[in-house]
Parts: structure tokens; sequence; C-alpha cells
């Protein structure tokens, strides 16, 4: 057994994994959370699925491994039945600096209890970041964006035959930790990510970003299974460049998802 795994508590509703440092928490009675990981007094939020309250019912749930999935149903007009998965220490994990990363994978699951139904769904990734980068996996190699992204609303849609993984990469204030966030185009609708200035942050100035990937069609049929997923990676920020294009490219290479 690893010290990654010998550090993994999980219970039937959830998990806690405790690596150096950093702590990351699941509750799968709260999907809107996703993953919560502290360090010191920094903390973050990744891979919440974004269901509406008022008409979310938590259906099961369980544990096995470094997996945690749990199933609910959205009883409104949609009527939705959805399914979230999320892994820990998957294929994504920085080789090099396996003891000193979390890489984190939500595989997103609906379908439709009607014969027609709006089956929008977005994952929400919210953080303080000192600095935030774009880059995408294509045609066999990695290409940072040359603009850093800043206080403002970024909007990527993706097309195209060709799987394309998107890369968003972010410097957390008060770590010495980069933060990146993948998603592939034959497998993500489009992705939104709107950044203010924190109100008294120390040291460099620190933005607080909140990045929603948004999967499936707006209208979907009875009897469809959909899903997606997206991968996120906290990872050492001396060598980011490198662990950020293997895991894209990793991501990029896997066989798509059964529908």
């Amino acid at each position: 057994m690893s010290a990654s795994e010998d550090n993994l508590r999980a219970n039937g509703l959830g998990w806690t994994h405790k690596l150096g440092s950093l702590t990351a928490q699941l509750d799968l009675e709260e999907p809107g959370s996703g993953i919560f990981i502290k360090s010191g007094d920094s903390s973050i939020s990744i891979l919440g699925i974004c269901l509406p309250k008022q008409a979310l019912a938590f259906s099961d749930g369980w544990v096995r491994g470094n997996d945690a999935t749990g199933v609910y149903a959205i009883n409104d007009a949609r009527q939705l039945k959805i399914s979230g998965l999320w892994r820990l220490q998957g294929t994504w994990v920085p080789k090099k600096d396996r003891d000193n990363s979390i890489t984190a994978e939500l595989i997103l699951s609906s379908e439709t209890l009607r014969e027609k139904s709006d089956g929008s769904l977005a994952v929400e990734c919210s953080f303080l970041a000192t600095s935030a980068q774009t880059g995408s996996w294509s045609t066999n190699s990695f290409q940072w964006e040359q603009d850093s992204l800043g206080s403002r609303e970024y909007w990527s849609q993706n097309t195209g035959q060709t799987v394309t993984v998107q890369s968003f990469v972010f410097q957390l204030p008060g770590c010495e930790h980069t933060l990146a966030l993948f998603t592939r185009s034959d497998e993500i609708h489009h992705t939104t990510m709107t950044s203010i200035p924190a109100a008294g942050s120390d040291g460099p100035v620190a933005y607080k970003h909140v990045l929603k990937s948004y999967f499936f069609p707006t209208i979907i049929e009875k009897g469809v299974l959909h899903r997606g997923r997206i991968v996120a990676v906290l990872g050492p920020s001396q060598s980011k460049k490198d662990w950020c294009a293997a895991a894209a490219k990793a991501f990029a290479h896997q066989p798509p998802l059964l529908q």
C-alpha cells in the first residue's frame, strides 16, 4: 500500500484524503460542494455539480477504494437522473511528484425520465489564484496561449472532429502548488470563467476565479445516457509545464466514454 492510499479514510458517504499539508474531503450528500481541498489557511473547491438544491434528492451513494459514486434525482420539470463518480489519484498524477500531488476526476452521467428534457449540467470549481493561463493539446502537441487570463470572463466553445484537451492552469497563493483543470472537446459543451479581484489578499494580487464547465445538450431524450468527465490536478508549481502537458496528452489518448 502506498503512502497515498494509506492516508485515504473513506466511509459510505465520502472520503477524507491527507497528503502532506493537503487535506481533500468529499461528501456525497453535498454534490454541489464537490471536493474541498485545504492547505493551511488556503482552500479551494473543485468538481462540484451545479444542481438545484430545492429539487435535489440524494438516492444512493457508495465508496470503493479511491472511487466515490453518488446517484441523484432532480425532481423538477427536467426530471433528470444524475450520477457522479469522483476518483482520486488516477492516471493523471504527475509521475515525478506523486507524493506531492492530488489528482481528481469527475465522471458525470445524466438521463431524463421525460420524453424530452433540458439536459445541460455544469461542473463548478472556485478558488483564489495569482495567475491564470490556458493551453491545449491537439494533433500530438501542447500549446500554451500567450495571453494570461485576468479579471474578465473567458468563454470557449469546442467544435471539430479532432479531440482537443483544453487546459486551465492557475497558480495558487500562499502555497507551492499549481491547479490545472482539463476537459475534452468530444465530451464538453462549453466552459466559462469569471474572475474578480479578491479583497484583502496578502502578497501578490489574487483573483477569485469561478470556472464552470457545461456538459450535455440542452435537449436530451428519454432512454439516452449522456456522459462526460473533467480532470483536476493539484501539482507542484516548479515543473508545471512538464506535468500539465503530460496530463493533457494522457487525457487526450483515453478512449471515449461509453454512452
